[in-house]
């Protein structure tokens, strides 16, 4: 079952980027974010009975994480192209074969530390310069690609968390309390900073239907992942994930009519530097 969970994923995740990217333009950063998790939450309704207060509390630290690296990846989705983002996205997985190994001792090599190198040489295609130091310039003038590399770094930590939460729990259970814990704590920071009640209104009422399939996409490609884990290691569930790249790629073209060209050398490069660290 373990490619099973982990080709839902790819799916799910692929798609997930370009409803993301519909919510988030023109609408506040904690808004959207808000509108993506809670529909996220909603959509898990058949399953809310696997809500514990065990699992509510064991969902809070990696609840706190998520806020803060989901708020910038929805700021980044709404700052720059999917198809930069997604690339982004995967460099999660660099930081994981290194947390990997620290926290959940699982194995590391010369060929995982190549790999790693491999997929920082590859996101210095999405912003090609004239040379290789032009490239990395060009992207970090970029506010949401900064953004997406500070995400990466945060959802590295959460799926660190995620993986020691759930090695004898419920993935569902879990996922549904994760969501919930996200929901609140970005509705509540939100009005904190002034968003008001009718900016939450107005998102549902333009973007309802982007909602609902950027919730289901979401929701579901994280309960994949945490189905997944049964079968793989994080290092390896979390590295695979990023062949949803060329899913989002060929949305983007499709759907957003953004230019992808020297991009996909970028997600050829990433995949390659999966291979090695798995």
């Amino acid at each position: 079952m373990g490619p099973v969970w982990m080709g839902i994923r790819i799916l799910l995740l692929g798609y997930e980027r370009i409803a993301g990217n519909k919510i988030s333009k023109d609408t506040s950063t904690f808004v959207s974010t808000w509108g993506f998790f809670f529909f996220s939450f909603l959509v898990f309704a058949p399953f809310f009975h696997t809500i514990t207060v065990d699992l509510l509390v064991k969902s809070l630290v990696s609840g706190i994480i998520y806020s803060f690296s989901f708020s910038l990846y929805m700021y980044a989705l709404g700052h720059e192209d999917a198809s930069v983002i997604a690339p982004l996205y995967n460099l999660n997985a660099v930081f994981l074969v290194l947390m990997s190994a620290i926290f959940l001792g699982e194995p590391f090599s010369w060929k995982r530390i190549l790999g790693a190198v491999l997929m920082v040489y590859a996101v210095s295609f999405l912003k090609k310069g004239d040379n290789i130091a032009i490239s990395y310039g060009n992207l970090l003038k970029s506010k949401g690609a900064i953004a997406m590399i500070v995400s990466s770094v945060l959802m590295a930590f959460g799926r660190i968390v995620d993986r020691k939460m759930t090695i004898s729990g419920s993935p569902m259970g879990y996922s549904v309390s994760v969501y919930l814990v996200i929901s609140v704590l970005i509705f509540i920071y939100g009005l904190i900073i002034g968003n008001k009640p009718k900016d939450y209104a107005t998102l549902v009422k333009t973007k309802f239907v982007y909602l609902i399939l950027g919730g289901i996409c979401n929701a579901y490609s994280y309960v994949a992942l945490l189905e997944a884990f049964n079968y793989y290691g994080v290092s390896v569930a979390e590295p695979l994930s990023m062949l949803s790249v060329f899913v989002t790629m060929l949305f983007a073209k499709v759907f957003l009519k953004e230019h992808i060209g020297l991009r996909l050398v970028s997600a050829v490069l990433l995949c390659v530097g999966a291979i090695l660290i798995y």
